[in-house]
C-alpha cells in the first residue's frame, strides 16, 4: 500500500523522537499502534462488506435470471396446455378397439382357429411319408 522502507521509517522514528521526547515515546508509539490495529480492522471490515455486496448482487442477479427461466417456462406449459387438440394421439398397437381389423377382419380371424370338431393333426405330413423333410434325397425323388 505505502512503499515505505526501513530508512523512512527509522528517519519518521528520530524526528519523533527528538519532537515528542523520550518520556513521552512508548505512548505515542503504543497511541499509533492502535491507530494502526484500528484502521486495519476498519479495511479488513470494508474490504468484507464489499464482498458480502457483491455476493449479494450476484445473487441477486443469478435469481432474477432463475425467475424469469421460470417464468418462460411456465409460460411455455400454459400455451402448451391452452391449446385446443386438432387431433387425439393415436393409439399405441395392440390396444385398438377392433383387433380382428389389424388381421384383415373377422373372417380371417376365424378361418385361422381350428373348428371344435376338426383333428388339429390331421393336416400335418408325418415322417416317412414323402411330404417331410425326413425322407431321403432318394425318397424325394420317387
Amino acid at each position: 500500500m505505502f512503499d515505505i522502507g526501513f530508512w523512512e521509517l527509522a528517519v519518521i522514528g528520530v524526528v519523533a523522537l527528538l519532537v515528542v521526547g523520550p518520556e513521552r515515546m512508548p505512548g505515542l508509539i503504543r497511541t499509533a499502534g492502535q491507530w494502526a490495529g484500528q484502521v486495519q480492522r476498519l479495511a479488513r471490515d470494508l474490504r468484507r462488506e464489499i464482498e458480502r455486496e457483491a455476493q449479494t448482487d450476484e445473487f441477486r442477479k443469478l435469481n432474477q435470471e432463475f425467475l424469469a427461466e421460470d417464468r418462460r417456462l411456465k409460460d411455455s406449459v400454459r400455451e402448451t396446455t391452452a391449446a385446443p387438440r386438432l387431433t387425439d394421439p393415436p393409439a399405441p398397437p395392440g390396444e385398438d378397439d377392433t383387433p380382428d381389423a389389424a388381421e384383415g377382419g373377422p373372417d380371417r380371424a376365424l378361418a385361422a382357429e381350428p373348428a371344435a370338431g376338426d383333428d388339429v393333426d390331421a393336416g400335418a405330413i408325418k415322417p416317412g411319408t414323402g411330404g417331410g423333410t425326413d425322407a431321403t434325397p432318394s425318397e424325394r425323388s420317387a
